[in-house]
């Protein structure tokens, strides 16, 4: 779906006969599908505030931002049959972001077009409203009721889907990167975002992001948000968007698209198929190892492929019977419990970040076998009978490079790491490592004026005074040689971000008096970094103050002061005075590398 209680309008246009034909056969590969609420929205949302202080506030009918040229534009082949899948057109201005509440519960393709025709029918009753207070009042209670209803009915399945598939369009002559961001509602869940960059080329474009990948990174039982992001867009290029949704694809369709998967891990049971006999009946005593077995477990593991296990036994038992045989240092990650092996598995494929489609699982009940068709389908089964063949399975069919010898290792250390910090915080942190990301801290200058006043106009939930300051305030700021004013860029693999923070020190204070960031980069640890680059530069003066006003919307972020252990010195109604003392350790997470440009 769309914004059609918004925008109504329907387009023809005449498009490449190959791209029509490539939206066209899309939806005959779709079992199901998602139904999600596509909206237009702003990466520097401050709402309701911006709409009087914002230069780019253009009001649409039920009184937002309009961030899309023409908004939503519903596209139909001139001259030609309409098919069953909807094109939307879409022209970006700047800051502009397709975006919808998160919801992978899947649809029959039949019950989504009836849900899309309702929508489309009851939308345009509401356009024929005369009255534009009615109107806008009609506008807005439609939006609410989607987006309770997509909470409310996500994930009220069984099924996961396959993944999210993107289908877009982009007629320009220049390859347009564009950013996914996947992150849950609320600062509890919403720390670990899921993030993916996707190239646009020229030409027609179809990307299926799996979902397992997606679920490393996000709660999808928890509300959570979606957001698309062209780069450097300009506003005269379009870009037409065919399915985008959570997907499951016809079994036909998933065969031709995955092929032979190679297989990265294996996962053993034990009893009967490692071993003969039955651990906690036999006792160790009487168990015998399987011919061939230890020959087995090396050949794999020269091959760069893993070994793990999920089985039902007593853990510490079992961990006894396998260092008894001197087979214990071939098996990362055993999951050994009394557990469904399903929930071991999974847990298998999350410590070693692999998609469960590269799993092969070895066990003799096919008890245990049918439990794990049933749950993850992805995974490759074999019977235990099989064993022996293991080695000359297609999917292990792989070259030996110095690369896949070390592969163990490089598990063997990210195992240690996560036994050193398995709470949240320490995996995400390894994630933020990952990202690669850069704060460069620049001196005010006069070309940087005009952002920073749409910076101090919009930020809300990270600002750290509400102040809103004039382009002549600004220039002040400038001229004054009591002030050192900071400008921030920021970018990581995902994407460049530019300016996206803007600080202020009073010198004779040796006092922050201002700092703001763009949502954009929330929970990046951005302000950590600038924080520790401040005092390193600034606590040889002497203590280090921090003045800022207290509110809801900045409570979390203002948590990086506290994460610092700053001094409250005074605390009245919403204004906070706090202090860092001079000699005090400065902590530094060593994220964010930090450049510094005069």
């Amino acid at each position: 779906m769309y914004e059609s209680e918004v925008y109504i309008k329907t387009i023809q246009e005449s498009l490449p006969s190959d791209v029509w034909e490539a939206f066209s056969n899309t939806p005959k590969d779709i079992e199901s599908r998602s139904l999600l609420h596509w909206t237009e929205h702003c990466t520097e949302c401050a709402m309701p505030g911006c709409f009087k202080t914002c230069d780019l506030y253009t009001a649409r009918v039920d009184g937002k931002c309009q961030r899309f040229v023409e908004g939503i534009e519903r596209v139909i082949q001139s001259g030609g049959a309409n098919h069953n899948s909807q094109v939307l057109k879409i022209q970006f201005k700047k800051w502009g972001v397709l975006a919808t509440q998160g919801n992978n519960e899947l649809y029959h393709l039949n019950d989504i077009e009836d849900q899309e025709r309702h929508d489309l029918k009851l939308d345009k009753l509401i356009h024929r409203v005369p009255l534009k207070f009615v109107k806008k009042k009609l506008v807005q209670k439609r939006y609410s009721e989607k987006k309770k209803r997509i909470i409310r009915e996500q994930n009220t399945g069984t099924k996961n889907p396959d993944g999210f598939l993107l289908e877009i369009y982009n007629p320009g002559g220049e390859t347009i990167p564009l950013g996914l961001v996947m992150r849950n509602d609320g600062a509890k869940y919403g720390k670990m975002p899921f993030q993916y960059r996707i190239e646009l080329k020229p030409g027609y474009n179809k990307e299926l992001i799996p979902f397992d990948e997606i679920a490393k990174r996000l709660k999808t039982e928890r509300p959570y948000r979606i957001n698309l992001t062209p780069e450097d867009i300009n506003s005269e290029t379009p870009l037409y968007f065919g399915v985008t949704e959570f997907v499951q694809l016809k079994n036909n369709t998933k065969a031709a698209k995955q092929g032979t998967k190679k297989i990265k891990c294996i996962v053993w049971d034990l009893d009967n198929t490692i071993w003969h006999g039955t651990l906690v009946e036999d006792g160790m005593e009487k168990l015998r190892l399987k011919e061939g077995i230890k020959d087995i477990l090396e050949q794999v593991e020269q091959k760069g492929i893993v070994n793990s296990i999920a089985s039902k036994n007593n853990h510490d038992t079992a961990m006894e019977a396998l260092k008894h045989f001197d087979i214990d240092t071939f098996f990362l990650y055993p999951k050994i419990s009394w557990s469904p092996k399903s929930k071991g598995i999974k847990e298998i494929a999350l410590d070693l970040n692999v998609n469960a489609n590269t799993l092969l699982f070895v066990d003799d009940s096919e008890f245990e076998r049918k439990e794990i068709e049933t749950t993850l389908p992805q995974v490759k089964l074999m019977d235990a009978i099989h064993y022996q063949s293991i080695p000359s399975m297609e999917e292990l069919q792989v070259p030996v490079t110095d690369e896949s010898m070390k592969r163990k290792t490089f598990y063997t250390n990210e195992a240690k790491r996560k036994v050193l910090s398995d709470n949240y915080e320490g995996e995400y942190f390894e994630f933020l490592h990952t990202c690669n990301i850069e704060l460069d801290i620049e001196t005010l200058k006069e070309t940087h004026f005009e952002r920073v006043y749409e910076l101090t106009q919009r930020t809300n939930q990270m600002n750290f005074s509400g102040n809103r300051y004039t382009k002549d305030e600004i220039s002040k700021i400038h001229t004054d040689v009591d002030l050192s004013a900071y400008v921030l860029r920021c970018k990581d693999q995902f994407g460049d971000y530019g300016i996206i923070g803007f600080g202020i020190l009073k010198k004779s204070e040796n006092r922050l008096i201002d700092l703001m960031f763009s949502c954009r980069i929330q929970s990046k640890r951005v302000e950590h970094a600038f924080l520790t680059h401040v005092l390193k530069n600034h606590l040889e003066f002497g203590d280090f103050w921090v003045t800022y006003k207290h509110t809801e919307k900045n409570k979390f972020s203002a948590q990086v002061f506290y994460d610092f252990k700053f001094d409250i010195v005074k605390k009245e109604d919403a204004l906070r005075e706090l202090k860092f003392q001079k000699g005090k350790n400065i902590p530094n997470d060593k994220i964010i590398t930090v450049t510094e440009t005069k």
